[in-house]
């Protein structure tokens, strides 16, 4: 079976992986607490495909395990897309000083300072291409974020997954564009397995077809509250409006 195709896609199964791997019980325990953040922060969150978006945060996470690298990288797998994409609650969008903070207490600086590398660097095709064109000048620093990028394009379209999204052609327009470029980047930087998984994964996608009313009607990632929690809403701003209305009514009735 395609080495791929077994990468973990759950907590458990990546702490098993990183177990086999003989990763440490410190690392696990730091991978285990990575991961209820980001229980918390993509409780409700999807991917276009309709994956749910904690699956994927593994499944990269899980292809650095396979790649062996330090666990301050598995984290920064693991949360890549906190800024991105998380939900803080009522903290603004984006990367912000109080969210760098809050990411730094459970998984450590260097882990976030990974993911506050990825968050700023673009991930496009054009992206992807540049940086190889620019690869001989790229820092230690840079390849390292390079290496979880090309972990996350890897996990992006395993069980050809961008079929499934609204914009299915946009997607594989960009693995024509770029494929060749990641898969030589990644033989670059020492991880010929990478190289080989995102050629034949790139090739597989490529050469699927997939039935266009399998497609989401989503785009990009989104959210899909619980309907208890689209009820209670309501609920709460109908008490609050009548709080309001009374206190109001008092305020106007004679003494």
């Amino acid at each position: 079976m395609d080495i791929v195709a077994r990468l973990p896609q759950t907590n458990l199964q990546l702490l098993a992986q990183m177990r086999a791997m003989e990763y440490s019980v410190a690392d696990m325990t730091a991978v285990a607490r990575g991961y209820r953040v980001a229980m918390d922060l993509f409780s409700a969150r999807f991917r276009a495909c309709g994956k749910p978006f904690v699956c994927h945060l593994v499944g990269t996470a899980a292809v650095l395990v396979w790649l062996e690298r330090p666990v301050a990288h598995v984290l920064c797998g693991l949360l890549h897309a906190a800024y991105a994409e998380g939900d803080f609650g009522s903290a603004p969008q984006g990367m912000t000083v109080r969210k760098r903070a809050r990411l730094r207490a459970v998984i450590g600086e260097e882990a976030e300072a990974l993911v506050a590398d990825y968050t700023t660097s673009s991930r496009t095709a054009a992206a992807l291409v540049a940086r190889h064109a620019q690869f001989a000048s790229l820092s230690d620093r840079e390849r390292d974020v390079l290496v979880i990028q090309l972990a996350n394009e890897l996990d992006d379209f395993r069980d050809w997954a961008p079929h499934y999204a609204q914009n299915a052609e946009g997607r594989l327009q960009g693995v024509r564009v770029s494929a060749r470029h990641q898969e030589e980047m990644a033989r670059a930087l020492g991880h010929p397995v990478l190289a080989d998984a995102l050629r034949d994964t790139y090739r597989a996608v490529l050469d699927a077809e997939i039935p266009a009313q399998l497609r989401s009607d989503q785009a990009n990632g989104f959210t899909l509250v619980p309907a208890s929690q689209r009820r209670r809403a309501p609920v709460l701003l109908r008490l609050f409006v009548g709080k309001v209305m009374r206190r109001l009514q008092r305020l106007r009735s004679p003494a």
